[in-house]
């Protein structure tokens, strides 16, 4: 469905992203997980649920907590965040550029890490419809995976990233 997040595998992520960029002549990739992190805290505030508030609203900013409630959901179906990106944290999970390592964060860079070099799961980012909100949707919850998914989930998906650090010019 075209409102929907697209159903995604690392490599199919990434490939469009690279292939959108090529199309508008931008650097576009799949977000670090530092980017994305950045994006989820609404440009590095110390908030813990990625929401307009920062806070969960049951029902007005996620998901409500009633019985059948849990599903996916068109992107927009709740406000943005503060800098105006869409479900951040619950609809579905988002594949990042890094690679998984428990204890990269304990020893890399303070400034926009870039993951590890190597290693055999991938990152994912913020939660899916069917967990819990309260625990997936912190803008701390990080999530290995191996990149060679044999099936499409539809709480597997990606979001692509302009890799500049100059605003885009109007």
């Amino acid at each position: 469905k075209p409102d929907l997040p697209a159903r995604s595998q690392w490599q199919d992520g990434k490939d469009y992203c690279l292939w959108l960029g090529e199309m508008s002549g931008l650097p576009v990739d799949l977000p670090t997980e530092a980017q994305y992190e950045y994006a989820a805290r609404s440009g590095g505030r110390y908030v813990v649920y990625p929401t307009d508030t920062g806070s969960l609203d049951y029902g007005r900013n996620v998901h409500s907590t009633e019985f059948g409630t849990f599903r996916l959901v068109d992107v927009g179906s709740f406000p943005p965040n503060p800098i105006g990106l869409y479900e951040m944290g619950e609809n579905a999970r988002s594949w990042v550029n890094d690679w998984y390592d428990p204890q990269y964060y304990q020893h890399s860079p303070v400034d926009n890490p870039r993951g590890p070099e190597s290693g055999t799961e991938k990152v994912m980012r913020g939660g899916i419809y069917y967990e819990t909100t309260q625990f997936s949707a912190m803008t701390t919850f990080r999530f290995p995976e191996t990149p060679t998914l044999k099936d499409y989930y539809s709480g597997i998906s990606y979001r692509c990233s302009i890799q500049q650090a100059e605003p885009l010019k109007k």
